[in-house]
This record gives structure tokens, C-alpha cells and sequence, in this order.
């Protein structure tokens, strides 16, 4: 069997959220966890940040930005249980430069479960610094049935419109992912208990979230076909969902 993770939290929305410099208020920081790929955050100025998350509880082991403009600048992802003071602690792979503007994504090997402060540090003269939602979450993972195979396709985002003789499209976003799992889950591994625990992070699936698929690629989703479950034997639920990519 093959596996997925979903990350359905995100600590920003708990913690205290501040960025260094001046406010930009047509862009302001409730962007960085808004759970909108198309929303930015933005600061009109040319200078370093350093965007900080106090008072957190909980795992971590996931960063994700769809959106920013970060490239070329060097980065840190860093944790701490001490507000920064002291000894300031890094992960394997939370240390790099951006090669890009093209989405982030860092995941810990080992996930952070404690009550931290964390921070992302992007180093260096930004011009009009911005990027859409900051995305820090711990992840859940879940086997995936093969017997009952996987489905995926690529969904074109397209209006069109027919005439005599003729059609005409409008594009109204790039084509966007999409995914049919059939899961297998255990209660007495507490697998069941975890994905409904993963379910009520989303607040009655109003909300997006990430996955990383059994391909292991990651971007945010929401559900097209809600958890259903089929009871199999006691103990034991077979899951069914439908997901599709959110776009900015």
C-alpha cells in the first residue's frame, strides 16, 4: 500500500503573528493564514523580514508557500522554546537560498511536538516584499488502497460557450488537480480516530488544506466528494474522498 499525508492545521491561526518593518494595511498579516492561495501579503519597502509565530502548541513538520517573491534571498526556518533568546534551534533542510519564485515546500524528518515559538527568515534588500499564505502544520499519514486503484486527472478550469457553427472558451484558471483514495483504516492503530481528528481541524470542511499524494507532491486542496465510510468488519473503515487543487 501506498501512503498520503494531510496537513489540515495551520499554527498560524493560533499563534501571535508579527512581521518585522511597518505595516502595510492594504495587505495586512491576517493574509499569512487566511487559507487563500490568491490573497497576498505585502509590504511596499526594500529590506529583510522576518516573519514570527509566538506561543504555539502542537506538531510541525511541514512549510508551504504557493506564492511569494523570495527569489534569490537566503532562508531559515527556525523554532525555538524560549522566544529566540537563547539557543536557536534548525531542522535538517530549514536553511537554504531560494532559487525561485516557484512554491516552497520543506518538510522535518522528524516532526517538532511542543510548545514552540517559530520564525521563517528571508535575508537579504527585498524589493515590495510579499507571499501568500504561510502554511506550518504537523501531518497525518494514511495508507492508501491499491486493490481499489488511485484515481487522478487534470481538470481544465473552462466556460464554454456554444454558437451556431462555433464554440468559444474562456479560461478562467490554469487546469487544476485532482484525486480519488480509497483508504484503509485500522482503529486499533488509531488511524480512524487520527483522520477525524485531521477532519475537525477543518472546521465543517470549510477550509483547505495540504496534501502530499502518493506521488509525493504537494499543494493545497479542498474536497470535491466529502470522507464517506464503509464499515468493513469491526474495527476497520474504508474511506472514500475526492480532492481538488486550490490555485491562486
Amino acid at each position: 500500500m501506498a501512503r498520503i499525508k494531510l496537513f489540515t492545521e495551520n499554527i498560524l491561526e493560533e499563534g501571535t503573528v508579527t512581521v518585522t518593518g511597518d505595516a502595510d494595511t492594504g495587505y495586512p498579516e491576517s493574509r499569512l493564514y487566511d487559507r487563500s492561495t490568491s490573497l497576498f501579503w505585502k509590504d511596499t519597502v526594500t529590506e529583510s523580514k522576518t516573519f514570527q509565530i509566538i506561543n504555539v502548541s502542537g506538531e510541525v513538520d511541514l512549510l508551504a508557500i504557493e506564492r511569494h517573491n523570495f527569489s534569490g534571498q537566503n532562508m531559515r526556518w527556525q523554532y525555538s522554546s524560549d522566544a529566540f533568546v537563547t539557543d536557536i534551534q534548525s531542522g535538517e533542510g530549514c536553511q537554504w537560498v531560494q532559487s525561485d519564485n516557484n512554491q516552497i515546500i520543506k518538510e522535518l524528518d522528524d516532526p517538532i511536538a511542543a510548545n514552540m515559538d517559530w520564525r521563517l527568515i528571508v535575508s537579504g534588500e527585498l524589493t515590495n516584499p510579499k507571499c501568500s499564505e504561510i502554511f506550518m502544520s504537523g501531518g497525518r499519514e494514511f495508507r492508501v488502497r491499491f486493490d481499489v486503484n488511485p484515481e487522478w486527472e487534470d481538470q481544465a478550469n473552462v466556460l464554454w460557450r456554444e454558437g451556431i457553427g462555433f464554440s468559444r472558451s474562456t479560461k478562467l484558471s490554469d487546469k487544476r488537480r485532482t484525486r480519488d483514495y480509497h483508504l484503509f483504516l485500522d482503529e486499533n492503530t488509531d488511524e480512524i480516530t487520527e483522520f477525524r481528528a485531521a477532519m475537525a481541524d477543518l472546521d465543517d470542511y470549510t477550509k483547505p488544506f495540504y496534501i502530499k499524494d502518493h506521488e509525493d507532491n504537494y499543494f493545497m486542496c479542498r474536497f470535491l466528494e466529502q470522507p464517506r465510510e464503509v464499515f468493513l468488519t469491526e474495527g476497520h473503515v474504508l474511506m472514500k474522498f475526492s480532492i481538488i487543487e486550490e490555485l491562486g
